[in-house]
């Protein structure tokens, strides 16, 4: 059976700075800007994020402002994306544009890559608005969904990228 999509009205920055529901992390990870780039642009996403089951890209690469993905979550929830900026290497933001589940009215997610003297920052973003009646329960589903699933996909990125095989250097 087909999943039913919801829609999501589409936001832009805007919605960081009026958002009940608003997150933002950085990270320091000792890897060069661009090894960062690539893992924050990989396949690999949903393998260090608490609660994603999978990424897909449904772009071709290479990516630029309107590329789109899907991200299902353990949740089943499968949420659409479609990024609004890219500037290769350095940063790329999305506004998610239909989900399988009513829960969003609209969703920003805001990355930015940065070199530091050491490897990079990570810097992240999350803003949110939801749909009635989850917008009752935005407390709980925060601290026990939206927050913790957001550490995760920060906190766990330096762990997944010492995983990686490095590349040669001569």
């Amino acid at each position: 059976m087909a999943a039913r999509w919801y829609p999501i009205e589409e936001a832009d920055d805007s919605l960081f700075a009026k958002a009940p529901l608003y997150h933002a992390r950085s990270v320091e990870v000792p890897f060069s800007a661009e090894e960062t780039w690539a893992a924050l642009t990989g396949d690999g996403v949903s393998s260090w994020t608490k609660g994603m089951r999978r990424l897909t890209w449904t772009s071709p690469r290479p990516f630029g402002v309107g590329t789109t993905r899907e991200i299902e979550m353990e949740s089943d929830l499968v949420l659409r994306e479609r990024f609004y900026r890219w500037e290769e290497g350095t940063r790329k933001t999305f506004t998610a544009t239909g989900a399988t589940r009513p829960i969003f009215r609209h969703l920003v997610e805001d990355y930015v890559v940065e070199p530091t003297g050491t490897g990079a920052r990570f810097s992240w973003r999350w803003a949110a608005e939801l749909n009635r009646p989850w917008s009752f329960l935005q407390g709980p589903l925060d601290r026990f969904f939206f927050e913790p699933t957001g550490r995760s996909h920060i906190d766990g990125l330096p762990a997944y990228m010492a995983g990686l095989p490095r590349p040669v250097r001569d």
